[in-house]
């Protein structure tokens, strides 16, 4: 949301003029970040403190002609100063800049939306800096230069962040890197405060170089592992477009694809707090799972088998007793295939199984024929039809 945008909205919030479309983008910048609702309350105390300043000189004024006032009037030089009257508009002016200073200071992030299509031609694990250059992971191992930190990669699936001396200045630039891990890949990454993260297949992940100031953010499209470093005075927050992770220090798994109807956020070790959009906070603690339905946009808590929801860190995938649709979607992120079922039922059949991502596709289509009155048959492009096997007279 533009800076003016939430400024706006803002306003009308304080003076009681807004709409209820207007209380509901409020509330939802307020959810993406525990920054954004400490900066709503500096601003809250700033416009409060005029205002009683305004009343006490009996001076009555409106906001939102006050804010057109300030962005619009041409003072004419012969006009006389008078500080009773301009003193609600200083009022808001005061506020438009300390928006102003947060959304300034505030770290960078590069709009990697704008590069949506050029991150489809991806097809290995691509490390994008916030200059435009690209890196491939995998061709060699390597040690660049970024600033003030040092990344390092190597041929075994591994990116690391390193500071070049003991204490980064918090004035210094903040960089932002993009990490991209296509199908059929994963990747581990250590970021600069020790915190380890592991990437599944068709996601992403934008964070800084380096963390600085109250709070550690990044933002993530698919699914990740993290195991968090301790560090009481700065939570560390995950930030997808459904749901907000907060943690202190914990391990726990984050599944938000774009193309599943379910987000999920299932703690291995620790607590966490989550949010989805607009919602209410809920803390989780180990083995339970926080669910949200993007489409009835309903949220919910229950408990589960972790290893089930976070196998595929140790390079397998465990099915107990899951829908042959949900494991074939599952499949889908890190096998290029698509599915044809021959009827409705064939989606329900159930399977318990343990995958090794290392297998080929048509290992893994023969290991399930084998196990299940189920026939696989794969086609050219890769398309997989469905079909159940006849009965042998």
């Amino acid at each position: 949301m533009k800076s003016e945008t939430i400024y706006e909205i803002m306003l009308s919030v304080l003076s009681e003029d807004a709409t209820e479309d207007e209380h509901r983008l409020l509330n939802e910048w307020l959810a993406c970040s525990e920054a954004n609702r400490r900066q709503f309350e500096q601003v809250g105390e700033l416009y409060r403190s005029f205002e009683t300043v305004g009343k006490q000189d009996d001076s009555e004024y409106d906001v939102e002609q006050a804010w057109m006032r300030v962005r619009n009037q041409t003072v004419e030089k012969k006009k006389k100063f008078n500080l009773k009257t301009w003193l609600p508009y200083a009022a808001l002016v005061a506020i438009a800049f300390s928006i102003g200073l947060y959304f300034m200071n505030r770290p960078a992030e590069p709009d990697w939306t704008a590069e949506a299509d050029v991150l489809k031609n991806i097809n290995q694990p691509t490390l994008l800096l916030d200059n435009g250059e690209r890196i491939p992971l995998k061709q060699d191992s390597f040690s660049i230069q970024q600033g003030n930190m040092v990344i390092r990669n190597n041929l075994v699936g591994q990116l690391s962040y390193e500071s070049d001396r003991e204490q980064p200045s918090d004035e210094e630039k903040l960089s932002w890197n993009h990490l991209v891990i296509p199908k059929g890949n994963a990747y581990e990454l250590e970021l600069a405060d020790g915190t380890h993260v592991w990437l599944n297949a068709e996601s992403e992940l934008s964070y800084p170089t380096r963390f600085a100031g109250e709070m550690r953010e990044v933002r993530l499209k698919g699914e990740a592992f993290f195991d968090v470093a301790k560090n009481p005075d700065c939570p560390f927050v995950v930030r997808t477009d459904e749901v907000a992770v907060q943690v202190l220090g914990t391990s726990f798994n984050v599944s938000a694809y774009q193309s599943e109807q379910m987000a999920r956020v299932t703690l291995v070790g620790g607590s966490v707090a989550v949010k989805a959009n607009g919602g209410e906070e809920f803390r989780i603690v180990p083995s339970e799972q926080f669910c949200y339905n993007k489409e009835s946009r309903k949220s919910g808590i229950r408990v589960v088998d972790t290893d089930l929801y976070t196998s595929w860190v140790k390079g397998e995938y465990i099915f107990k007793d899951a829908a042959l649709e949900e494991i074939f979607n599952k499949l889908l992120h890190w096998y290029d295939f698509t599915v044809r079922y021959q009827n409705e039922q064939l989606k329900d059949k159930r399977f318990s199984l343990v995958i090794d991502r290392k297998i080929s596709l048509e290992q893994l289509l023969e290991l399930i024929s084998f196990t299940s009155d189920v026939k696989l048959e794969r086609s050219q492009g890769n398309i997989i039809y469905v079909k159940q096997k006849r009965e042998e007279v």
